[in-house]
């Protein structure tokens, strides 16, 4: 099959994986809410109707992954999509209700339309074409539609995605995270999450002695001073290529009173906690950005406040070349499909794509159907483009795994 007729094919798919993508939708897995658990049986029930073998797997078994395999060879690809979502906020916000899954002007709108469930349902419908039109000699290839779980609690859980590959579940020569993108994303930033831990000097703020500073010592407004300095700093960093415009940013990411003294009226606070996120370029040092960011703690930190700095989250920076050949063939479809040229460049918020490219496995950590408002309302994605990326993930695949 050339370009038209690839194309072509998968536009008589367009309406079963519009209409199960609204049934993703209309399905809340909205992290630290909902378990995936409702989402993982749908993709598998639909996979079964397709004729696909799909199966649960989980290391929680309130929150299983969903594998859908086609064929039984050697080589192999995957398709990557998380089921769960990010909360959807006021829902009287919205244009479209959150999760309705609604179709205005082309557009299907809805909580994680376009982060990931998109993605999940052009990725089933992917595997359903390469099987129908004989795509892929599957005695030699095969091809997995992983849905994961618990993404969008930071990008570094232990039961989706990392369980899966250390299982030896996901091996494959080639893979592509399904995020909607007008971009070939070929890595990402990475990512340091720090919480601070001030502890101060709880005083009745009514007192003589707290008027005169001679008890007391405001943890609030003390971690507040160090918030600020922390926010001036800037880290050198060497340019990326494929991170234009973008460079180590080190951001406060919130700021609250301890349990002990919560906001309680009349309470001089003595504990308080803030939060950092740091997103670092690749072949940066993680150890140097620490040391400057509790550096700067230390000089800030008003005398008598003890501050505990404590790693949440440490995800590094991935990158596979420009000029890799899962990148030269992505562009050579984006081309044919869409008639235009997608530029390739890094991501700059995470994913689990560095899971992938760690583990050996050439990945974009980016790449699928048009959308947006990603974590944000009236999230969507442009229906006209989900048969657009069947196309271009069968067409990728098809000469990935056969050239």
């Amino acid at each position: 099959m050339d370009e038209r007729e690839l194309l072509s094919a998968a536009r008589r798919y367009q309406g079963g994986a519009v209409a199960f993508l609204q049934d993703l939708v209309r399905t809340p897995s909205v992290n630290g809410r909902d378990t995936e658990a409702a989402v993982a049986r749908r993709v598998a029930s639909e996979a079964e109707r397709l004729g696909l073998q799909a199966r649960l797997v989980a290391a929680d078994p309130k929150r299983p992954n969903v594998l859908v395999e086609l064929g039984g060879g050697v080589g192999g690809f995957a398709l990557v999509a998380h089921l769960d979502t990010v909360e959807e906020g006021e829902g009287e916000d919205w244009s479209h209700p959150p999760f309705a899954a609604e179709i205005h002007d082309g557009h299907l709108y809805g909580r994680g339309a376009a982060d990931n469930k998109a993605g999940i349902a052009c990725g089933l419908y992917t595997l359903a074409l390469l099987r129908d039109h004989g795509l892929l000699d599957l005695s030699a290839a095969r091809v997995v539609l992983a849905g994961v779980v618990d993404e969008e609690s930071g990008a570094n859980s232990p039961l989706g995605a990392r369980y899966l590959l250390d299982q030896g579940l996901l091996d494959a020569s080639g893979a592509i995270y399904t995020y909607a993108s007008d971009k070939i994303r070929i890595g990402h930033r990475g990512v340091l999450r720090l919480r601070l831990h001030a502890t101060g000097e709880a005083v009745h703020s009514g007192r003589k002695a707290w008027h005169q500073k001679r008890q007391g010592l405001n943890a609030g407004a003390a971690l507040m001073a160090v918030a600020l300095a922390i926010d001036e700093v800037e880290i050198p960093t060497s340019p990326h290529p494929a991170f234009e415009g973008l460079g180590c940013t080190v951001t406060v990411t919130g700021l609250r009173f301890g349990p002990d003294n919560g906001v309680v009226s009349g309470v001089v606070p003595g504990r308080a906690e803030a939060g950092i996120d740091i997103r670092l370029m690749p072949g940066q040092s993680k150890d140097e950005v620490l040391d400057i960011v509790r550096g700067v703690v230390e000089r800030s930190a008003p005398p008598g406040l003890q501050v505990v700095t404590d790693v949440t989250v440490d995800i590094p920076a991935a990158v596979i070349p420009a000029d890799h050949r899962l990148v030269e063939t992505a562009k050579r479809w984006t081309q044919a499909v869409t008639g235009e040229e997608w530029p390739v460049a890094g991501a700059g918020p995470a994913n689990e794509g560095y899971m992938f490219i760690g583990a050996g496995i050439p990945t974009l950590c980016g790449f699928g159907p048009q959308g947006g408002n990603a974590h944000a309302l009236d999230e969507y994605v442009v229906v006209e483009s989900l048969p657009q990326t069947i196309a271009m993930y069968a067409g990728i695949i098809r000469d990935y795994l056969g050239s």
